[in-house]
């Protein structure tokens, strides 16, 4: 009775630490498979909880990848496995990293980490800084999504990966497509342009009283851009020029779009086949074979015509002149197609849209506006 009564008011703590071996043993996982799998899993996010509570910066910058260098990089550690991808998939990204990068201290300014999911990055608000990593040689290779990917950019210009491929089109950019001879040979081209745009804006502010610009800012750069890369121009108020136009405007609209949206499996593969708001996949399947029959079409049109024709000159267009090459910088029709794909979409909307916003901030600041136009007034002695 005695010992029956001490058994009960004696009470161990730790009674079930020896219990874990018996438990867990061989025997019983095998036993309960589902047993296993919780345990599995309990043991994976412990040990991704545990990384990501060590790792400054989030999860993409684990195992003390931050700590690599002489002085350990700060920043937010954001969320387990998404890091701070919530932060800057919605509203203005970047004043959700300045808002980050105050929070984070002082030396945030200089350089922060932070996690977009798998994806570790950086960024700086020091203009030294920036400029230091932006001419490093070891972010010479843009990371590229998977609508840069889907949409051919790998082997153009802005996209293709830091080597041998890359440094020849560069070469045959800088030495035959943008020399400045080549360049000048298409002054004229351009002054037109403008000079209809100019026209265009006029007519349609004496009509309405208004002007939405971006429209002409855009039928200027796809026509400059054109007459540059297709040595072709269009009338875009009417006719069969007006409807190629517009469907040569949609694929690029398209493109921006999809370029421009933000798409999760960048930085969660695992929710490739899963979650894909945007439809990046889809759509990306579509446009492509629209602009490979487009580009095509020119280059087979213009590689006719260059049969019969002499060699090219000073105002010959960039397809002429990517035809003529041969030797070691004779391109392939496929690098050809992405290449000028790249040109037509570069040269389009980003010309319009930064147009645009330098129009908007000149009407956000008249004191700079009119020192713009005294200038512009003194270079063409309008008194």
């Amino acid at each position: 009775m005695a010992v029956a009564s001490a058994a009960s008011t004696c009470t161990d703590g730790t009674w079930w630490v020896y219990a874990l071996p018996a438990l867990f043993g061989s025997d019983t996982l095998c036993a309960h498979p589902a047993l296993l799998a919780g345990l599995l899993f309990l043991t994976t996010v412990t040990a991704a909880l545990l990384a990501w509570a060590a790792s400054p910066g989030g999860p993409a910058w684990a195992h003390g990848r931050g700590r690599l260098g002489a002085t350990p990089i700060v920043g937010p550690r954001g969320l387990p496995v998404f890091g701070s991808i919530f932060a800057l998939s919605r509203g203005l990204p970047h004043r959700a990293l300045a808002v980050m990068a105050r929070a984070a201290g002082p030396r945030a300014k200089e350089l922060m980490a932070f996690s977009v999911g798998d994806t570790p990055a950086v960024v700086s608000s020091c203009p030294a800084t920036a400029r230091e990593v932006l001419a490093h040689p070891s972010f010479a290779d843009r990371p590229v999504k998977r609508s840069a990917r889907e949409l051919m950019f790998t082997r153009a210009i802005g996209f293709a990966p830091n080597g041998e491929y890359w440094r020849r089109l560069r070469r045959v950019a800088s030495t035959h497509l943008f020399s400045p001879r080549r360049v000048a040979a298409h002054e004229p081209g351009r002054q037109g342009d403008a000079e209809a745009m100019l026209h265009s804006v006029a007519a349609e502010q004496a009509a309405t009283g208004t002007v939405v610009l971006r429209l002409h800012l855009q039928a200027a750069a796809l026509n400059n851009i054109m007459g540059s890369v297709f040595g072709t121009r269009y009338n875009v108020t009417s006719g069969a020029g007006a409807t190629e136009a517009e469907q040569l405007k949609s694929m690029v609209r398209e493109g921006f779009e999809l370029l421009g949206a933000f798409n999760w499996s960048d930085h969660l593969p695992w929710l490739a086949h899963l979650y894909d708001p945007s439809n990046v996949t889809r759509r990306c399947a579509a446009l492509v074979p629209r602009v490979q029959t487009f580009v095509r079409g020119v280059i087979d049109e213009h590689r006719r015509r260059c049969q019969y024709s002499a060699a090219v000159d000073d105002n010959a267009d960039f397809i002429d002149v990517l035809l003529s090459l041969d030797g070691d910088e004779k391109l392939q029709d496929d690098d050809m197609v992405a290449i000028l794909w790249e040109m037509i979409f570069r040269g389009t909307d980003t010309t319009a849209l930064l147009t645009e916003w330098c129009m908007a901030e000149l009407v956000r600041h008249p004191a700079v506006q009119a020192r713009v136009r005294a200038e512009v007034d003194a270079a063409y002695n309008i008194i």
